[in-house]
């Protein structure tokens, strides 16, 4: 008799929990239970079905709408249904400034059919566990400090962008651009969550030359800013970094070196790649970009068993 009553007792309890006192004293809803990145199934359409087919296989939530739920909360003081809409807040991350992101979502179902193929093709079927965005947000256009992006990961999840562009790029265009999208995944990760294993990839370009050549790029630069320090010297392998942009306020033969997200990211995108032997073949004179190829292989590696063990 006694073990009964603890089971009713404990049944309330969490029933209790799961609402709250009124101002009449009356209980209601607490509205901490909904659980808003499940897909639901919709049979009778090919977009929706195919993201909840993609769902039960990995869990991963696929939108092309940031609004993605509406809950009736009860009646205001006039009479008035109070309706929540839930939506995603991806602009948010602790290692950029994002309040000037902007994005257009697609009208073209089409398009966002495309989009959602291209993700379950080249990318979530890649995804490293322990690091994988709680969802993914396809948009036509991505806009960050008035710089067009193609993807961005935030703490909430992760936006894609190009979605007119899909059908018209090659299989080679798609596998590069799941990659990037991967290779995002994890930079993001590495950025915010191994800050400290970095410190050595970076300083292999800060420190490539006894008699300080290079003045420590990375430790001058904004890492908030979407610009490096500028250099003109010799080409950028040389200084140990795989991509650049021209210089605008400089001389025309000067370009802009990348910021340390992006240097992560070119080096875990070659990783990604697998293609060692034709790395090194490309690069066999340039021993800097070897170096930091090798350190970042080695982390990658080395995280993939941690969040294994995780």
């Amino acid at each position: 008799m006694m073990k009964n009553l603890v089971g009713i007792l404990l049944v309330s309890l969490f029933a209790l929990a799961s609402c709250q006192d009124d101002e009449n004293g009356e209980l209601s809803p607490s509205y901490v239970d909904v659980d808003w990145y499940v897909i639901k199934d919709n049979p009778d359409d090919e977009l929706d079905h195919l993201i909840y087919e993609i769902y039960s296989e990995y869990k991963m939530s696929v939108y092309y709408n940031d609004t993605i739920g509406m809950e009736y909360r009860g009646m205001d003081a006039n009479g008035d249904s109070i309706i929540y809409y839930k939506t995603l807040m991806l602009g948010y991350s602790i290692e950029e400034n994002v309040t000037s992101m902007k994005y257009s979502l697609s009208k073209q179902r089409e398009d966002i059919l495309e989009g959602v193929k291209f993700l379950e093709e080249y990318v979530i079927p890649f995804q490293q566990a322990g690091m994988k965005p709680k969802c993914f947000l396809l948009v036509e256009e991505l806009i960050l400090s008035d710089n067009s992006l193609d993807v961005y990961y935030g703490m909430s999840g992760a936006i894609v962008s190009r979605l007119a562009e899909l059908k018209e790029m090659t299989r080679e265009d798609k596998e590069a651009f799941g990659l990037r999208v991967r290779g995002s995944e994890w930079a993001h990760a590495l950025v915010n969550n191994y800050s400290g294993e970095l410190e050595d990839f970076y300083r292999l370009s800060d420190n490539f030359n006894a008699k300080g050549e290079l003045k420590a790029m990375h430790q001058q630069d904004i890492q908030n800013s979407f610009f490096g320090g500028v250099f003109v010297w010799k080409p950028k392998e040389e200084y140990g970094f795989l991509s650049s942009t021209p210089s605008t306020h400089y001389s025309p033969s000067s370009y802009v070196c990348p910021t340390e997200s992006a240097d992560v990211l070119d080096f875990v995108i070659e990783v990604l790649k697998d293609d060692e032997a034709n790395f090194k073949a490309t690069h066999a004179n340039h021993s800097i970009i070897l170096s930091k190829y090798e350190y970042m292989k080695k982390l990658v590696d080395s995280v993939k068993k941690d969040l294994t063990v995780k």
